[in-house]
């Protein structure tokens, strides 16, 4: 099971200087705001530098201050499933952070990597990734790339030998820790093959083994007590067609300097 981040900063509490624990302090007691809050405004609520606040982050084992705002909605936003504006109000409001989040995240490198391949492959682990990954397919053709879709397959030995290491595959998991999936990844990176995995956006083991990581959010949503634990399954798409949208235009930009 997952830390929760107290957990987390009380298994890195010696790592912490005073100043770390006056972070928390202020992050804990001012979680609400923290959630809706830049990494400059939570900062100077702080009353240190985002390069302080920065490296608070990654001391107690975060990959940045995005995944501290993602961790603490999960943790600190209750939401009771006899209050219904309030979970469809929430449910837009995470979407249009997401979305906003991923405004001013970079693709360069992962596009990079997707324009040099030989081959395109995209392996999903469940029903939803192996429709994620049909989605993407089908936007990829209309760019002219090919997009080998193998979900479905198991990925044995005969899969494994006609993957190349100048090829990329894509690995779409929802934990990132499933074994079958970690096991897939081990055996592509042993070869050479390039990876890039989508997960949920936590620290993961698949995450941790691939070239490139793109994450979802995994806020959960009390709908009703048949299903206490309601996650929204269009982040995987919105992704696939940010994705796709930068890499069009990076493929257009690569082509026309040639």
């Amino acid at each position: 099971m997952e830390k929760t981040l107290e957990e987390l900063v009380l298994q890195h509490y010696e790592k912490l200087n005073d100043t770390d624990k006056q972070i928390w302090q202020k992050i804990y007691q001012n979680a609400p705001n923290v959630m809706s809050s830049s990494i400059d405004e939570v900062a100077g609520l702080c009353n240190v530098s985002r390069t302080t606040l920065s490296r608070f982050v990654r001391k107690i084992g975060l990959d940045g201050f995005s995944e501290l705002k993602v961790r603490l909605r999960m943790e600190k936003k209750t939401i009771l499933c006899d209050d219904a504006t309030t979970i469809y109000e929430d449910a837009c409001d995470t979407i249009i952070q997401y979305v906003q989040e991923q405004r001013g995240k970079n693709y360069t490198s992962i596009c990079e990597l997707l324009f040099n391949a030989h081959r395109i492959v995209v392996y999903g682990s469940g029903d939803i990734q192996n429709s994620v990954a049909k989605h993407m397919k089908r936007l990829f053709s209309s760019a002219q790339e090919m997009v080998y879709d193998i979900g479905g397959s198991t990925f044995d030995g005969a899969l494994l030998d006609v993957i190349d290491d100048d090829d990329v595959v894509i690995l779409i998991s929802l934990s990132g820790n499933n074994d079958q999936m970690i096991s897939v990844a081990k055996q592509l990176k042993l070869r050479g093959v390039k990876l890039i995995s989508l997960t949920e956006f936590k620290n993961n083991a698949l995450s941790a083994l691939c070239e490139e990581s793109l994450y979802i959010s995994s806020t959960n949503f009390n709908l009703m007590k048949r299903h206490p634990h309601y996650k929204v399954t269009m982040f995987y798409y919105v992704l696939i067609e940010l994705l796709f949208i930068n890499y069009s235009l990076y493929k257009t930009k690569q082509l026309n300097q040639k």
